[in-house]
Order: structure tokens, then C-alpha cells, then sequence
């Protein structure tokens, strides 16, 4: 049996009112915003969908998920950071999560993350941590999907 690794290869991006960090691992590309298309009746934090490789990906403001913005219109800077989902329907390979700039790589390891802050506001919020000082959530990515999916299908 082999011990679990004590730092983690991962993603820190900058979204409104703090940051997210994801698994490298699940990011495939980020891509700009241009071009998205807007959904009628959509819940505040989607924000629309784009083409990327020949899938249509929505695109959702984890900041109004998680709780650190009330409402987010896409920048000047706004990018899109387009993970791998993790629904298991496939109807929904991939989510696009509006980040405010640009990601960059950092080394976490479990001791760094600290305890967590208090209860998630959103239930695709695992948890809420402090890094490098700055509100940081860590998406749970199977509700993120489990949320995504139903309201892309409906749109």
C-alpha cells in the first residue's frame, strides 16, 4: 500500500471576490470568452455557453455558485478555464468557469489549505480555504455537474 502524496500539482485562478483551485489534472485549455451565447431564463451563474474543439461548453461564474460575488459580467481580462466534467451522462463533457485572469500552477499540500472557513454557501463548493491570504474555494466537481447539466439541457 502506498502513501498518499503530500503536495498536489494544482490550478489557482482568479475569479470575483477571491480564487478556485482545481486538480491540473481536469483543466483542458483556457480559452478566451469571445463569442459566447447567452441562454434565456438562465439562473444568474450561467453565463452562456461557447464553442471549444467542436463541443459547445457552458460557460458558469463559480463566484455567484460559491457566494464571493452576487452577480458577474464577464471583463476586459475574463477568460475561460474549460475542465473536464465528471457527469456521468456525457451530455455535458465539458464546463467552462469564468476566471478573471490568468491561472497559474501552485504546489498545495494539506497542511497549506488549513482548516476550512466556514459552510459552504453553495453546495459545488467543497470548501472554502484560505490561500496566499485570498478567499480560495475548491469546486466539488461532481455537483458542479449534477447542477450544470439539467439547466444546459433545459436552456
Amino acid at each position: 500500500m502506498t502513501a498518499e502524496p503530500s503536495e498536489l500539482r494544482a490550478i489557482l485562478a482568479p475569479i470575483s471576490g477571491g480564487q478556485i483551485l482545481l486538480p491540473g489534472s481536469v483543466i483542458a485549455e483556457v480559452i478566451e470568452l469571445a463569442g459566447a451565447r447567452t441562454f434565456e431564463d438562465a439562473p444568474g451563474w450561467l453565463i452562456g455557453e461557447v464553442d471549444w474543439q467542436d463541443w459547445r461548453v457552458p460557460v458558469v461564474s463559480f463566484a455567484v455558485l460559491g457566494g464571493t460575488a452576487t452577480t458577474e459580467q464577464p471583463g476586459a481580462r475574463s477568460r475561460v478555464l474549460v475542465i473536464k466534467s465528471l457527469a456521468e451522462s456525457g451530455n455535458c463533457p465539458y464546463i467552462g468557469i469564468l476566471i478573471s485572469g490568468v491561472p497559474r500552477l501552485s504546489v498545495v499540500s494539506a497542511s497549506s489549505l488549513g482548516k476550512p472557513k466556514r459552510a459552504p454557501a453553495h453546495p459545488c463548493v467543497f470548501r472554502r480555504v484560505s490561500i496566499d491570504q485570498q478567499k480560495t474555494l475548491i469546486p466539488d466537481l461532481d455537483i458542479l455537474a449534477e447542477t450544470v447539466e439539467p439547466v444546459v439541457r433545459e436552456a
